[in-house]
């Protein structure tokens, strides 16, 4: 009779381990995976896509350089997070966490004058621009808003 008691116990926690398994895959599933940014694959990946007539102006060092400001001025605009993190709070420029690339360009290329650096706007426009392109690939960022734009109307699928 001790051995009914065994039998059952052991499906009954086989059955309730299956369903939490089970239920734990299934909201993963639902959930897009964290973008993780490291910066040495970062500099790669964008050194090896500059056009030549930058890459004769710019080393990897500089490029570094320029994505550490990139970097330091997503933080300070509201729209990075640590691992794991989500936006939000009182740091975050807008609702949405948008960042004006513009703006970016701007602080970066003020970032290298105040250095001392001698690298060109041109270079650092480049850089950016795939910087960008990057932080789309990997899943960090998503698509661009137009600043002015409203919502379609109710019922319109853009």
């Amino acid at each position: 009779m001790a051995w009914v008691f065994f039998v059952f116990g052991a499906v009954l926690v086989t059955a309730i381990a299956l369903y939490a398994v089970g239920r734990a895959t299934g909201e993963m599933a639902g959930q897009r995976p964290p973008a993780v940014y490291e910066l040495p694959t970062a500099v790669d990946w964008i050194a090896d896509r500059l056009p030549d007539e930058v890459t004769a102006r710019i080393s990897y060092d500089d490029v570094t350089r320029i994505l550490t400001w990139h970097l330091d001025w997503f933080t300070s605009v509201g729209v990075s997070s640590e691992h794991g993190e989500e936006l939000g709070g009182e740091n975050v420029l807008h609702e949405g966490s948008v960042a004006v690339e513009d703006a970016a360009v701007d602080a970066v290329v003020a970032k290298s004058v105040a250095a001392g650096e001698q690298i060109d706007a041109v270079d650092v426009v480049c850089v950016l621009d795939l910087q960008m392109a990057y932080l789309r690939k990997i899943g960090a960022v998503g698509t661009v808003v137009e600043q002015n734009s409203a919502p379609p109307p109710e019922g319109v699928i853009d």
